[in-house]
């Protein structure tokens, strides 16, 4: 029996990812280098300050990851209290799992701050038992770490519990540490998608339909 939920909020829970990799583009492009095809691929899984140390290693850049990361916030802040919008069928899931007694947690790369913000904005902080993010635990999600805490939190244990991430790294570190799996597609990440079907236990192709996590959890 599925006993919680462990959520990745950018790209999963929020329609964000394409606000992220414009603005990843446009930060960069302003230090004076030309970003790499695919860079908000690869940041997508790492705390901010791991993807900051990427940054400064792969561009020789001569800022620091504090510095990165405080301008990366700086931008995101009002985007994220005053346009960023929920995945459809997000609300409802929340709401059948919530009053079926599943917990709730959210595992989220971006600084804790800011999610929270674009929760209370979208007006579903309240069914969380915990807002966990990877710059506090220290580790990005090709650790268990934060899972692990998640779990702690919830107070349920990660074979009965279902990592949900739009992220390969996310669902890979799931699947290895035993956790159960839900892979959401998001167009981000699409190029990853195929993999990430042989990994998911529950495939979100689109929108969240309530009626898949439902059946999911009743034949589990």
């Amino acid at each position: 029996m599925i006993q919680g939920v462990i959520f990745d909020a950018d790209g999963t829970l929020l329609d964000s990812m394409p606000y992220w990799d414009a603005s990843v583009i446009s930060m960069v492009t302003s230090m004076g280098v030309t970003p790499e095809k695919g860079l908000t691929e690869i940041l997508t899984p790492m705390s901010m300050t791991e993807g900051a140390e990427y940054l400064i290693k792969r561009y020789g850049l001569t800022i620091s990851a504090d510095e990165i990361v405080a301008e990366e916030n700086r931008r995101a802040e009002k985007f994220y209290e005053t346009k960023v919008s929920l995945k459809k069928g997000v609300s409802d899931l929340l709401k059948l799992l919530y009053n079926n007694g599943i917990r709730l947690a959210v595992a989220t790369a971006t600084d804790k701050y800011l999610i929270d913000k674009a929760l209370k904005k979208t007006g579903i902080l309240s069914y969380f038992d915990a807002v966990l993010s990877c710059g506090d635990i220290g580790q990005g999600k090709s650790s268990p770490t934060i899972f692990y805490k998640a779990c702690e939190i919830m107070k349920t244990e990660p074979q009965f519990t279902v990592v949900t991430d739009d992220s390969l790294t996310a669902i890979t570190t799931a699947k290895k540490y035993g956790f159960k799996t839900a892979a959401v597609y998001d167009d981000m990440q699409k190029k990853f998608w195929n993999e990430m079907c042989s990994l998911g236990d529950l495939l979100i192709p689109s929108e969240f339909d309530k009626d898949i996590f439902k059946e999911f959890f009743m034949n589990d």
